[in-house]
């Protein structure tokens, strides 16, 4: 049985993808044969949808088409596109000039689309006035999910469940704790409470030896280290994949470059190039904090620390 309605489309932000966009995507695909997902952008408001937020960051274009494309992956008849909207008032005016420039798009594509699906009721007289074609209203009430792209960005760790799971780990925080012995195990300790990854660095006893006794250095040799920080930066990337809103680990990169310099007396430019683009959001270095401390008070303090990430 043929589809009623063969090509539909679909209009978002996506700022950023979350299980309602889902629902409304894949319920849409149930009632065409092909579906055209339309990225809006407009890099001033989306500053300033940022700004009024409370994201680790800004995510860009190339990251919400990212989300939908890996969403997506295995859908041959979901087609997404970004859509411009520089120039054109913002929402709700600047509605003929916003068309225009969508029906550009799908000229350029040479889509014709049966139907327009959307869960904002106020915009169906709109849409069959500029698009020609019916509107279907899916889940405006949002009872089957409860939730909308604002809430997200307002307190994106308490509606961390309702986040698409590709775009996941821009979210995640990253956690360095550095020290010795049993305060080194604290990365490995918060990880099991937050239910989150943690991830292990097998050379830090080598290298903490090394610092220890400069007077025999040559347990790594110096293409060790940058080896060390290559497969640092491969593990962190793989484990934020699975990370429950914070990734853990026992070393960052501005902690290697410094060991690698007391090491060789010289500084290497990966190294100082890793920890200036490979960002933590929170590095504790056991020596910052009060001496003396027992491991229940670096554990109370440390856990302070991490959990203000979250607020």
């Amino acid at each position: 049985m043929s589809s009623k309605h063969r090509v539909g489309l679909i209009f978002g932000k996506f700022y950023p993808l979350h299980s309602g966009h889902i629902y409304l995507i894949e319920k849409a695909l149930t009632q065409v044969d092909e579906l055209h997902v339309m990225l809006g952008c407009e890099s001033t408001r989306d500053k300033q949808l940022f700004e009024k937020s409370r994201l680790p960051r800004q995510p860009q274009v190339s990251d919400r088409f990212s989300w939908l494309k890996d969403t997506f992956k295995d859908r041959h008849n979901i087609h997404i596109y970004i859509s411009d909207e520089t120039g054109i008032n913002y929402y709700p005016n600047g509605w003929k000039e916003w068309s225009d420039s969508i029906k550009h798009i799908l000229s350029e594509n040479k889509i014709e689309p049966s139907v327009v699906f959307t869960s904002e009721p106020q915009d169906v007289t709109e849409h069959e006035r500029y698009f020609g074609c019916p509107v279907v209203v899916i889940d405006a009430n949002r009872e089957f999910v409860n939730i909308s792209a604002t809430k997200i960005r307002e307190n994106p760790y308490q509606n961390w469940s309702f986040i698409a799971q590709a775009a996941r780990p821009f979210f995640v925080k990253k956690v360095a704790i550095i020290g010795h012995d049993k305060f080194n195990e604290l990365p490995v300790k918060l990880a099991n409470i937050y239910n989150t990854q943690y991830v292990s660095n097998g050379y830090i006893n080598y290298i903490q030896r090394e610092i220890s006794t400069l007077e025999n250095k040559r347990y790594l040799s110096e293409n060790d280290y940058l080896r060390i920080a290559m497969l640092h930066v491969e593990r962190m990337s793989k484990s934020l994949e699975n990370a429950n809103k914070l990734l853990f680990t026992s070393i960052d990169f501005g902690t290697l470059s410094n060991y690698y310099e007391q090491i060789f007396g010289k500084s290497n430019e990966v190294l100082i190039g890793l920890k200036s683009s490979y960002q933590f959001d929170l590095i504790i270095h056991e020596n910052e904090l009060p001496a003396n401390s027992t491991p229940l008070q670096h554990f109370e303090i440390v856990s302070k620390m991490v959990e203000s990430l979250l607020i």
